[in-house]
């Protein structure tokens, strides 16, 4: 049967349809050895330890000198690790290596110490602004740099400097200085290694990726990104100009994200998936071989199962009801991977039915690939955003296995199982 296959030209763009936006109602003079964290370093932050740790980043942000345009010299940049931070705070299960926490708490309060000591001299001394400009520079917008960098930025620092200021103001400087050059040895790789625990592999290397964009992406415009696609069309997706243009490159780029989806597929190993994977393949061959209609119909099953399997009854705290009351409330109990994961469920199960005289929608829709038949709903590109969501839910569930029990869990206090 050959009558869904469809030629390979770009697509005509959809109609205009506003997505429905979801609502939320919500002195270490010594340095460590650089800590290697690992999951049982982690544990789930307190709602009191997540209000500190946006105390901390704000202080962190807030550290420059007033009246000249000077920043103290930080260990990394503090507004990326603040932002990066701050954004995962807002989730209730956000969780944090508490050696990291205190690290990080310990170095806003001497920062802080420091600034208020050095402040009055600060004010009067403009060429300070020439002197440390190499401190402010590009330098500090990455915490990847090398070993090599960081000894010689180490040497630099704790070189004598001449400020033009009292010995004793001089000497806190170099202290403070040598002070950073430690720090910068000792947190920058932990403070990396927990940047990339926040998202999945094909994100972690888009720069300058803030979690609004992603928020956008999975939840609004419900397109996946969890392990699929690349990390090239995963960013082009992120940064295009609305949904309209992210669609467009659904459609554009299909083989590509098909090609990826079939790797990620065919590299699943754990018993948890298993049953799952003949018929994400089915989907995947479906849609090569241009029945794009067939291809649809068997990735929403398959997205239905997965979520049944995983969530249970409990699903339904995750999509909107028929009355229009639930809001995405119960979101912010993921931790952030949780949340790329399955933020794409929130418009996927928007409200449908029939009888009502709903108009049938143009993105895709699981109540609507199962309930009627209509050029709107199937087409290409739903079924590479179905695709995309069945294979995100894949990769992340392979991840979160169990291997003890080889299925689908979530822990027994009710939390999903797999946090940061």
């Amino acid at each position: 049967m050959t009558m869904d296959a469809e030629p390979d030209e770009p697509e005509q763009p959809d109609e205009p349809e506003q997505p429905k936006q979801p609502e939320h109602s919500g002195h270490p003079d010594e340095p460590d050895e650089p800590e290697q964290p690992h999951d049982s370093a982690h544990r789930t932050l307190t709602p009191e330890e997540r209000d500190r740790l946006r105390d901390l980043t704000a202080a962190l942000q807030r550290i420059a000198m007033p009246k000249v345009d000077f920043q103290v010299p930080k260990i990394v940049d503090a507004s990326v690790f603040a932002k990066m931070a701050a954004d995962a705070a807002r989730l209730r299960s956000f969780a944090l290596p508490e050696s990291t926490l205190q690290r990080l708490a310990a170095l806003a309060a001497h920062q802080s110490r420091i600034v208020d000591a050095m402040k009055p001299m600060l004010d009067m001394q403009s060429a300070w602004m020439r002197q440390f400009a190499f401190i402010n520079s590009d330098f500090f917008k990455t915490h990847a740099a090398t070993q090599a960098q960081f000894a010689k930025l180490s040497a630099d620092l704790t070189r004598t400097i001449n400020f033009g200021l009292s010995d004793s103001v001089a000497k806190m400087a170099n202290q403070f200085a040598a002070q950073q050059s430690a720090w910068i040895k000792t947190l920058a790789p932990t403070l990396e290694r927990l940047r990339d625990s926040f998202y999945p592999p094909n994100l972690r290397g888009i720069e300058d990726l803030e979690f609004a964009e992603v928020e956008k992406v999975v939840l609004a415009d419900s397109i996946a990104l969890y392990g699929v696609p690349r990390q090239a069309v995963a960013q082009a997706i992120l940064r295009a100009g609305g949904a309209a243009e992210r669609r467009e490159i659904l459609g554009r780029r299909w083989k590509v994200i098909s090609a990826d989806c079939r790797e990620a597929v065919d590299g699943l190993e754990s018993q948890a998936v298993a049953p799952y994977v003949p018929f994400a393949l089915a989907v995947l061959d479906a849609l090569d071989l241009g029945h794009t209609t067939a291809a649809q119909a068997l990735a929403g099953t398959l997205i239905d199962s997965l979520l049944t399997a995983y969530f249970g009854k409990d699903r339904y705290k995750y999509t909107p009801d028929k009355k229009g009351k639930r809001t995405t409330e119960a979101y912010d109990e993921f931790t952030v991977r949780q949340f790329v994961a399955f933020a794409p469920m929130w418009q996927t199960y928007q409200q449908f039915w029939v009888d009502d005289g709903d108009k049938v929608p143009t993105t895709f829709s699981r109540n609507a690939t199962a309930h009627t038949v209509s050029r709107r709903q199937f087409n290409r590109r739903n079924t590479v955003q179905a695709l995309l969501f069945a294979t995100s839910l894949l990769c992340f569930f392979e991840e979160q296995a169990s291997p003890q029990e080889g299925r689908l869990t979530r822990n027994r206090d009710g939390g999903q199982a797999g946090q940061l």
